[in-house]
């Protein structure tokens, strides 16, 4: 049975879309969102979550960068072993 919960052909961030990193080793989830517009470029949004299921995600840390930042980012921590996943349910 195909696993839907993961899915690797999506680009990391959509015009009014969030993408979501897991790594199930570190209990740890991270949220890519589409940040402000400004003269110095296009800002993405690093939230990082504490996961341990069952439990809600508990925030930990939230940062901005620039986009190709946050592009290079998803594509090292997809590299070594984080993997796409769908937003918790709240």
């Amino acid at each position: 049975m195909p696993n839907r919960d993961f899915a690797t052909d999506e680009p990391p961030l959509q015009a009014g879309r969030d993408g979501w990193l897991v790594n199930g080793d570190e209990q740890l989830l991270v949220r890519f969102s589409q940040g402000l517009s400004t003269a110095h470029g296009q800002w993405v949004i690093l939230s990082t979550y504490r996961w341990v299921r069952p439990h809600p995600p508990e925030p930990q840390s939230q940062r901005r960068m620039l986009q190709h930042n946050a592009i290079e980012a998803w594509q090292h921590m997809q590299k070594v072993g984080w993997r796409r996943c769908r937003p918790p349910v709240r």
